[in-house]
């Protein structure tokens, strides 16, 4: 969401997904991935992760691209915008396939306090390139649009961050075969993510 500094590099892991009802509670499904990033300059910065949790199911998971920071704000009350461009890619071992999704991410930040802490407020657009699902059926979500909001804390080499996403708010959840959660009620599932990074 906020650019790294040029030359700054970060090991991060990320944690959670969806939440579904378990047992009568609310969870995250625990997906996880290990990224790296670098900053090229103060407004560019360059990622990419591998999916632990996806690699244990034997899928070759991966995403990786670019955010930059278009438009930087010197006043605490008006944000600095960015973007995400972002290639998500699956390998399947077993079956031998391969999948690809283009992303596109939009964010407005705030700093605060006295580390620079950030809050964003974004949108993730995920498009879906196949013609056809599962058992030939027809593709009907070309185009998801998932609202997001996370807090981001640091310290002098970590940082902290947790967000919660809307994901597929347009689409009916009612028939889904996971029982997802949703503050929308029957639309879609809202996701909960965690994360931890190391900042050299």
């Amino acid at each position: 969401m906020e650019p790294l500094e040029n030359g700054q590099q970060v090991i991060a892991l990320d944690i959670g997904g969806p939440t579904i009802g378990f047992g009568g509670a609310v969870i995250p499904i625990p997906l996880s991935s290990v990224v790296y990033a670098r900053g090229i300059d103060t407004n560019l910065t360059v990622f990419g992760s591998l999916h632990i949790t996806s690699l244990l199911f034997s899928n070759l998971q991966t995403d990786f691209g670019a955010t930059y920071r278009f438009y930087e704000s010197k006043n605490q009350f008006v944000p600095s915008f960015s973007t995400s461009i972002n290639g998500n890619a699956i390998y399947d071992m077993n079956d031998a396939k391969f999948k690809f999704w283009p992303q596109l991410d939009i964010n407005a930040y705030w700093n605060f306090g006295k580390r620079n802490h950030y809050a964003y407020l974004g949108v993730q657009n995920w498009w879906e390139l196949a013609g056809v699902r599962s058992q030939g059926r027809p593709q009907l979500d070309r185009w998801l649009v998932n609202p997001q909001f996370g807090v981001v804390f640091k310290s002098k080499n970590w940082f902290y961050s947790i967000e919660t996403k809307l994901l597929g708010p347009s689409h009916d959840n009612v028939n889904a075969f996971v029982p997802y959660f949703s503050l929308l009620g029957d639309k879609g599932a809202t996701g909960i993510y965690l994360g931890v990074g190391y900042k050299f």
